[in-house]
């Protein structure tokens, strides 16, 4: 005779945590405050929102990733107290924000300089950025249909001014 085997239930698996919980984040900000000074656990939160927020696909691949960490962590630094419990409970969203906005800042001052840097290259005879090359290229194709379309609307149709001299058409323009 064949016997039952009975299945054995799978272990139940803890659900996932949160890196951070907005509950104890809201809490040690409020601590924070309280002290006038920044905790070392809420650096270490705001540390891990930095990491975590630097590994999202926007911004995972630059080479100057640790670069904008450091940025948006002396901007939290900076802007940790401007947070009002009172006006709000979700500290998580406004510190993300503050992330998210720091990154920005940082990739536009690089461009800034990667502009500088691909203009003094071209002055100096060497090649800039193949983005500055696609950029330059783009620009000088808008120009020449723009300077097409102006030169090809003044040969068409060339309308006399005068009032009663024929038009190009052959018909007057006023009826007399």
């Amino acid at each position: 005779m064949a016997t039952k085997k009975k299945k054995k239930a799978a272990p139940k698996v803890p659900k996932k945590k949160n890196y951070l919980n907005n509950k104890d984040l809201l809490a040690q900000v409020m601590l924070s405050k309280e002290q006038d000074q920044m905790t070392d656990k809420l650096a270490h939160m705001l540390q891990m929102l930095c990491k975590r927020y630097a590994s999202r696909g926007n911004f995972a691949n630059y080479t100057y990733n640790d670069d904008m960490q450091g940025y948006a962590m002396m901007m939290l630094v900076r802007t940790w107290r401007s947070f009002n419990p009172e006006k709000s409970n979700n500290p998580f969203a406004f510190f993300t924000q503050c992330v998210k906005n720091s990154f920005i800042q940082f990739l536009n001052q690089e461009k800034r300089q990667r502009v500088v840097r691909d203009e003094l290259l071209v002055d100096a005879g060497r090649s800039p950025s193949y983005t500055y090359q696609l950029e330059h290229a783009n620009k000088n194709k808008e120009e020449k249909t723009e300077e097409e379309k102006k030169t090809n609307s003044q040969s068409q149709n060339p309308i006399d001014k005068t009032v009663g001299a024929p038009s190009s058409s052959g018909f007057s323009q006023y009826n007399e």
